[in-house]
């Protein structure tokens, strides 16, 4: 992963890493007050060389052609976007015990309850799973701690246990409550989402599209259109619809159910799948392709068929990864022309969970 990637943006905010010359910021905005670290296990700095030794510390780690390496730091700088201020940190810790990246976070009190750390963390956490690869952390807070409580309840994390947190003074001991987040989660979508969905495939598909298809017709294509074609076959039980959401964000969405493709009436069809582009290539189309297969599977399809635009090589050689053969070729007309279409087809050979519970996904 390239380094000029370490940068996110939300919002309101800049994350980006820390260096030595935030040393004097960070100390007197949060590493050295007594407030900000009352309910956490480290000590607040007692000078500006603390904060020092904390920031080589932290310090990202590259290899030789400049790329990230993971490591048992993976903390940014929380900077307000509209005045340039540097006002907290936070990120993923390594916690070896449990072989899981725990958050943690903190910033200067006087910018507290405006939900900036949940906007931080959340964009941490999404480029964690798009970039690095991580697929669940940990989380957790002393019982007192109600702010960082309201943070974990808004990041999605699940409860797993209470548990006693040792202060690294050696002296005290925190009543704490621990929780786990699953960062990628595939479910059966509800009418509610299908605008969400609509807008997601409509980009998407002028983007995979692009240089294939000629542009009139990608810029006649409405989100409206297509809301209203998904609608339908929601409500007519003709088509099934599943999500993948990191952290709340859609970063991909499955189309299925009964086939309309002339000649394989009895399949199950895929009629739609596609992935934000900044998950390509990191095994989570995969995934989503590989559960809607199962989906179909639990309903009873002995086939899975699909059709492509010959033109896309990419989506092809994804299809043909995951066992699909060609067994038809034929035309497709889109505005005024005519684009050559390939339909690929695959015998069910899949073992269908025990837990999946068919009524789930309808």
């Amino acid at each position: 992963m390239a380094g000029k990637f370490i940068m996110i943006e939300t919002e309101r905010l800049i994350l980006r890493p820390l260096t030595l010359a935030d040393a004097d910021t960070a100390y007197h905005g949060w590493t050295g007050d007594l407030e900000v670290a009352k309910y956490v296990s480290w000590l607040p700095h007692n000078s500006i060389d603390d904060t020092i030794k904390w920031l080589i510390e932290i310090e990202w780690k590259r290899d030789d052609t400049g790329n990230i390496i993971p490591s048992e730091n993976l903390i940014w700088g929380f900077v307000l976007k509209e005045t340039g201020e540097l006002f907290g940190s936070g990120g993923l810790i390594w916690e070896e015990d449990w072989r899981i990246y725990q958050v943690g976070y903190n910033i200067k009190k006087t910018l507290w309850n405006r939900g900036y750390t949940t906007e931080a963390m959340k964009a941490i956490l999404q480029f964690a799973a798009a970039n690095l690869g991580i697929r669940k952390v940990s989380g957790g807070h002393a019982k007192e701690n109600l702010a960082s409580a309201k943070v974990i309840e808004k990041l999605g994390f699940a409860y797993d246990r209470d548990s006693l947190t040792p202060h690294v003074d050696g002296n005290r001991v925190f009543d704490s409550r621990e929780y786990l987040l699953e960062l990628i989660q595939i479910k059966p979508a509800t009418r509610d989402e299908l605008y969400e969905i609509a807008a997601f495939l409509h980009d998407r598909w002028r983007a995979e599209y692009k240089g294939i298809i000629r542009d009139d017709f990608l810029d006649a294509m409405t989100i409206e259109e297509r809301h209203k074609g998904l609608q339908s076959w929601f409500d007519n039980g003709i088509k099934s619809y599943l999500t993948m959401r990191c952290c709340g964000k859609l970063i991909g969405a499955a189309v299925f159910g009964k086939s309309f493709t002339d000649g394989y009436p009895d399949d199950g069809e895929i009629s739609a799948i596609y992935l934000r582009h900044d998950y390509i290539g990191k095994g989570y189309g995969s995934e989503l392709f590989t559960k809607t297969e199962e989906v179909l599977a639990a309903n009873g399809y002995n086939h899975f068929v699909l059709d492509v635009l010959t033109d896309n090589s990419r989506a092809i050689k994804f299809y043909q990864k995951h066992g699909y053969k060609k067994v038809d070729g034929r035309n497709v007309t889109l505005g005024e022309h005519e684009y050559p279409l390939t339909v690929f087809r695959k015998e069910n050979g899949i073992a269908v969970p025990a837990e999946y519970k068919e009524e789930c996904y309808q």
